[in-house]
């Protein structure tokens, strides 16, 4: 049996259960195929005192552990913030093999602090036995940018539990969220921090509303973040917190509801860095389609017309305009496309890309 050492800065826990959840569903894929899994993770704190001592047992973890422990392979997620912990371990070890899956901000940093980190994350994919990209769109970044010799696979990211993320009545998901079935309803589920685009939503609500009075729609907004009170002041200030409602935080089964229980799933996101969207395919796997960002991993997914919209990042007028064309579609043509988007998300399901991650590791 081969022995895995599985590292992420980013683990769910009962207080934050979808923080870093694709690195548990990766987990469980790999224990699934025959591997012996045993990990270091980070999981969420909430305070610059606690992440910092969280930060400094993680990494000392994870040297000691890659230092002491016979693993095939140490399978790292977020290149940047393990950077420095694994090239001092390669260093004091050279025999050591690193896989490293880079997401998001480890190749496209969202804020100029993390332009520090590249250097490192350079050396680490020059080091690794082998990179792992969520989407094809990301391989073809990580290459152009870096131009290391590693081989590449594309996995992604631990794919969509079909378990959670399934088709139910949207009326038994209006009930289980407690929602008024009068209203139909528009749903956006992200982080509300920089480039994820929810200011953009925001704004093409209120065009909406205001071009469209009767429009009988409430707008459901699932996150938290670093941008939570700028989120309330922009609702306050554009008028519009009697048709939007937020949730902080959900589990994934919350998730679920709020996929089913709405008729379209709007991904705003402006980051190049958006790896592969995997908010995009659970909201297809609960046959609803999705009015995206035509930016990123999302690409790979989307065919625009027929399983999903695209309209131009950061354009909320345009956001607008695909809301309405979505109000005006007949209802036999918003049943082939949630079908046709259903289809698509069984292609990323759990069990059909497990095989391709058990092959990658097998290979090594």
């Amino acid at each position: 049996m081969k022995r895995i050492l599985l590292a992420a800065n980013m683990y769910p826990n009962a207080q934050f259960p979808s923080y870093g959840v694709f690195v548990q569903n990766t987990e469980r894929i790999l224990k699934n195929g025959g591997f012996e899994v045993d990990r270091v993770v980070l999981e969420k704190k909430t305070s610059k005192a606690a992440k910092a001592i969280g930060y400094a047992s993680y990494y000392a973890n994870l040297v000691r552990q890659g230092m002491s422990g016979r693993y095939d392979a140490i399978y790292v997620h977020y290149a940047s913030h393990n950077a420095l912990p694994l090239l001092l371990l390669k260093r004091l070890k050279p025999s050591v093999r690193i896989v490293t899956n880079v997401h998001g901000s480890d190749v496209v940093p969202e804020v100029p602090s993390q332009e520090k980190y590249q250097p490192y994350v350079k050396q680490l994919l020059e080091q690794s036995a082998l990179i792992i990209t969520p989407s094809h769109y990301y391989e073809s970044l990580v290459k152009e940018k870096y131009g290391v010799q590693t081989p590449v696979a594309v996995f992604p990211s631990g794919g969509v539990n079909k378990d959670v993320f399934h088709p139910k009545e949207r009326a038994q998901a209006l009930s289980e969220l407690e929602l008024d079935p009068s209203y139909r309803y528009i749903g956006y589920v992200g982080r509300l921090d920089v480039g994820k685009g929810w200011d953009h939503y925001l704004h093409a609500i209120k065009r909406y509303v205001d071009e469209k009075p009767d429009h009988g729609t409430k707008f459901i907004a699932v996150g938290s973040g670093k941008d939570e009170a700028a989120f309330k002041e922009l609702v306050a200030e554009l008028g519009i917190g009697d048709v939007v409602i937020h949730y902080p935080l959900m589990k994934q089964s919350g998730l679920a509801n709020v996929y089913n229980a709405v008729e379209a799933f709007v991904f705003p996101t402006t980051r190049k860095g958006e790896s592969l969207g995997l908010v995009g395919l659970e909201a297809m796997a609960c046959r609803t389609p999705i009015i995206a960002s035509a930016i990123g991993g999302i690409l790979d997914y989307v065919k625009p017309g027929e399983n999903s919209w695209l309209f131009e990042p950061g354009n909320p007028e345009e956001l607008k305009e695909a809301l309405l064309a979505f109000d005006d579609l007949q209802q036999a043509e918003r049943d082939r496309v949630a079908e046709a988007a259903y289809q698509t998300a069984l292609e990323y399901e759990e069990s059909a890309v497990q095989p391709k991650l058990i092959s990658i590791f097998n290979q090594l």
